[in-house]
């Protein structure tokens, strides 16, 4: 088992329970069990601690979310088929974590934001550039910076909804009501 594997396995597994369990819920002896690693890799690779691996495992869900999202407007049209077909697929991954998983850093940062600022500066610049990339992919949208926030905002609260209700539901009307503001601003029937 190489370093990186090892290295890449400990921050795809935080990523993942942080996100269904929570920073504090989720203890370094249940990480290096669930990512299958060496007890001393823990520490070898992060010897900031926790803290160190859960900014990692920030930047690693930016990194999915942006490929997810850039996907999305490959492969569609439109804004309004983009951001319903990102919200079909993150809907599919939440029914598939059976409900206990979705945007990989509301829960840390639900939980953290008050208190760690260096997971606060990763959340805050994961929001950041997801927002600064749905802005360059909307260039052709009136008021990006507007509607980029209203994408992002309705996607986290229909992901907490969708949680709580066990159902894609509430993304799927999201993902209507995105299209809503998108065509409200480009002057186009409803």
């Amino acid at each position: 088992m190489s370093d990186t594997t090892t290295r890449e396995r400990m921050i795809s597994t935080a990523m993942t329970l942080f996100r269904r369990e929570g920073y504090q819920a989720t203890s370094w002896r249940r990480l290096v069990e669930q990512a299958g690693t060496p007890w001393g890799s823990a520490y070898h690779h992060f010897p900031g601690g926790k803290e160190q691996l859960a900014v990692a495992a920030i930047e690693l869900g930016t990194a999915v979310v942006a490929k997810t999202v850039r996907r999305a407007f490959e492969r569609n049209e439109t804004v309004e088929d983009a951001v319903a077909w990102w919200y079909r697929k993150a809907g599919e991954a939440l029914a598939a974590d059976d409900y206990r998983g979705g945007c990989p850093l509301a829960t840390i940062t639900l939980e953290m934001a008050h208190a760690s600022p260096a997971i606060t500066k990763a959340c805050q610049d994961a929001f950041a550039a997801w927002h600064a990339l749905l802005v360059e992919l909307l260039s052709d949208v009136k008021d990006p910076e507007d509607v980029a926030t209203a994408i992002m905002n309705n996607l986290e609260g229909a992901l907490l909804v969708s949680r709580v209700r066990r159902s894609p539901e509430p993304l799927e009307r999201a993902a209507r009501h995105v299209a809503l503001v998108t065509r409200a601003g480009t002057g186009e029937p409803g």
